[in-house]
């Protein structure tokens, strides 16, 4: 249901006399009658956030993953591969992926979340051992039994990121454990908005650990999609990411389609 627009424009004035600290929640119950994406941090207990490189969890859900991990969340982060053909990198492959996975490391102490777990399937190449990454991440989901699993969204615009989406799909993940597509490289039409403003320091922080990816590209770029993300999402304060959720049986009809 939509708001009528006098509501709508009666909201936008009363905005300013709103104590600061009650805005997130105006903008929570403002976007539940609105037809837009709903504003709010889920209350996930256990999350698993899968990534085809390092940095794709920070840059993707990094925000959401410092949240979580604040609220007393396990956040388990497992990336398919090491990132050891990163475009640009100053060193050989060997010495990339270590540099890679050591930043990974410090990136998650950063952003709360536990050691992470790095699978080192071929970079550039997970379109060719989906189904040897899907054995591997069926055996993590059922080990971990996490209630939703953050993972790149399935028209993100990199072959090694629909590799993993590909790898989910075929992972036996219950049906509805929810899934949260987060977006790097391809925006994506999002249905959840997550304030992150609390936590931006840590993602910023927790970004500037991939030092690696920053000799290819400006990994920090992400933040100016966050504030976007903030300033046309109905979010009051500095930034938000953004994610395509729903449970795993409904976000793979949505896929096929």
């Amino acid at each position: 249901m939509r708001l009528p627009r006098p509501v709508m424009r009666a909201a936008a004035r009363v905005r300013p006399l709103v104590p600061a600290s009650a805005l997130p929640v105006l903008a929570t119950l403002r976007s539940m009658v609105g037809d837009g994406p709903l504003i709010g941090t889920p209350s996930f207990r256990r999350v698993l956030v899968l990534g085809a490189h390092p940095d794709d969890e920070t840059a993707g859900c990094g925000g959401l993953m410092a949240l979580l991990a604040r609220d007393g969340a396990e956040v388990h982060v497992v990336t398919a591969t090491a990132g050891e053909a990163t475009i640009g990198a100053a060193s050989s492959p060997e010495e990339t992926a270590r540099r890679r996975t050591d930043e990974l490391a410090r990136a998650c102490t950063t952003l709360g979340a536990r050691p992470p777990r790095v699978l080192r399937h071929p970079d550039g190449q997970l379109a060719d051992v989906v189904d040897d990454l899907a054995a591997d991440l069926r055996m993590i989901v059922a080990d971990l039994a996490p209630e939703a699993i953050l993972l790149p969204w399935f028209l993100d615009g990199h072959r090694d990121h629909q590799a993993v989406v590909n790898a989910v799909q075929r992972a036996a993940v219950p049906p509805t454990t929810e899934l949260w597509g987060y977006e790097t490289w391809t925006p994506l039409p999002p249905n959840r908005l997550v304030d992150i403003s609390e936590v931006l320091d840590e993602k910023e922080a927790a970004l500037a650990a991939h030092a690696t990816a920053h000799e290819t590209f400006d990994v920090s770029s992400i933040l100016g999609l966050n504030r976007y993300r903030a300033g046309y999402g109905g979010v009051p304060r500095a930034a938000a990411e953004a994610f395509l959720a729903a449970p795993a049986a409904e976000w793979f009809a949505l896929m096929a389609r």
